[in-house]
């Protein structure tokens, strides 16, 4: 690297010196000091040093000369010559049949969203040559191909969404809400003067869906899905956490229109409550950026978060403004609980008019969701392995030698739903 910028400061005339990959150079203080110089020399003249890399973090002592400029990940449009190519190329090369029209094409290219060109375009060949077609069914088949590649990055991943509210009971009002705000995202709604909406974070006990309400709110509005994973954010390395988060924020800009769900958002962010020395002031900056991007980011990403402790957030991720709605989903009533076993039934195979459904809810008075589905599960091992069929006994045996969270945890179970009496708006 030496050499590379002695041989630069000896080039005479006018000229643009591109040094691919040096940022890892730049924490040397022999090259820092060396470009400076380099600098101070092309000051007066036509020329400039271009250095790439995949993350360039400018030394402070070259902050006053340099011009930091980031390249964003391609939109659609810009992906879908590089498809066409690719394909034309792969017919005619591999005589891969081409079965896509235009619409087709363009689908192709959003689907492949959300990955630098080179990784879009070698997911597209990895597609169609594991199809050995390019038909309709490619289309899904590139978005497995891109969770995957999104997936070993650890920083978002991308859903499959095969949930809706059709594989969740009771959250009425929740449903009704999003209802309501779906509206916003039509044309005539925004004519109308609809905003659409930002999000919104689901409290409440433990296993009572709030996790599987967040993922339907994809099904329902046909929006892709991606989780972020807020304990893969942090990093070892100083600024790396949040340039993790920068890039995981960008990436659900591109993917958008989306659902960014960020499950038990607590883990990420609670220590940003407290003064920050536990973490050395890591927390506090994460939140800061993720509050500057809610405030101040596009329509298209509709951010659904889920907590379990909602009391160890910091006020200022609480206030009105940042989320749409704070949701509480509290244990079932009678009914519910009754539709979820008819649910998890069905899910199994079972005729559900052989179950007394009534029988069965009133055995799991203060049962969670979860805990209702276990016990479907261990009366399928029970009723196998006495050689039965499962029945409405079975399970109301198993229900009875269950303590519920309700029970185990009353105190914590109660001082939730206190927090929530005033402070958030019953999903049911």
């Amino acid at each position: 690297p030496e050499q590379a910028l002695s041989n630069t400061a000896l080039i005479q005339g006018d000229g643009i010196f591109l040094l691919k990959d040096f940022a890892r150079y730049c924490e040397n203080d022999k090259i820092c000091r060396r470009l400076r110089d380099l600098a101070e020399k092309f000051r007066t003249v036509r020329r400039s040093i271009v250095l790439t890399g995949a993350a360039i973090e400018v030394p402070p002592d070259l902050q006053g000369d340099a011009i930091p400029f980031q390249l964003g990940l391609p939109a659609a449009e810009d992906l879908l010559p590089g498809v066409k190519q690719v394909l034309a190329e792969l017919n005619r090369e591999q005589h891969i049949p081409l079965a896509l029209d235009a619409a087709a094409m363009s689908q192709l290219a959003r689907n492949l969203v959300g990955l630098p060109e080179e990784e879009a375009l070698r997911a597209l060949r990895k597609s169609v040559m594991a199809r050995g077609k390019a038909d309709m069914g490619l289309l899904d088949a590139v978005l497995d191909t891109k969770r995957e590649t999104l997936k070993t990055e650890g920083l978002i991943e991308t859903v499959r969404r095969d949930t809706s509210f059709g594989d969740v009971a009771g959250l009425q009002h929740l449903r009704d809400w999003l209802g309501k705000r779906k509206s916003a995202l039509t044309p005539e709604g925004q004519q109308f003067g609809l905003v659409p909406p930002k999000g919104i974070l689901i409290t409440g006990v433990q296993g009572c869906g709030k996790s599987l309400a967040a993922r339907a709110v994809a099904g329902e509005w046909g929006y892709e899905l991606a989780r972020l994973d807020a304990g893969a954010l942090y990093d070892k390395y100083v600024g790396e956490s949040e340039r993790r988060l920068h890039k995981a924020l960008e990436l659900a800009q591109k993917l958008a229109p989306m659902v960014l769900w960020i499950d038990e958002i607590e883990k990420a962010f609670a220590s940003a409550g407290s003064s920050g020395d536990a973490d050395a002031g890591l927390s506090q900056r994460l939140l800061a950026t993720l509050l500057t991007w809610m405030q101040d980011r596009e329509s298209g990403v509709f951010l659904a978060a889920t907590s379990n402790n909602i009391k160890v957030l910091p006020p200022e991720m609480l206030r009105k403004g940042r989320f749409d709605e704070i949701f509480f989903v509290d244990l079932p009533d009678a009914e519910v609980r009754a539709a979820l076993f008819a649910l998890h039934l069905k899910k199994r195979g079972r005729d559900v008019a052989a179950f007394d459904l009534g029988k069965l809810a009133a055995s799991s008075s203060g049962f969670s969701g979860a805990e209702i589905e276990q016990a479907i599960v261990a009366g399928l091992y029970t009723a196998f392995s006495s050689k039965q069929q499962l029945s409405t006994e079975i399970l109301i045996a198993e229900t009875r030698s269950t303590q519920p969270l309700s029970v185990t945890r009353a105190e914590e179970v109660q001082a939730i739903r206190e927090w929530a009496k005033t402070r958030a708006v019953a999903a049911d």
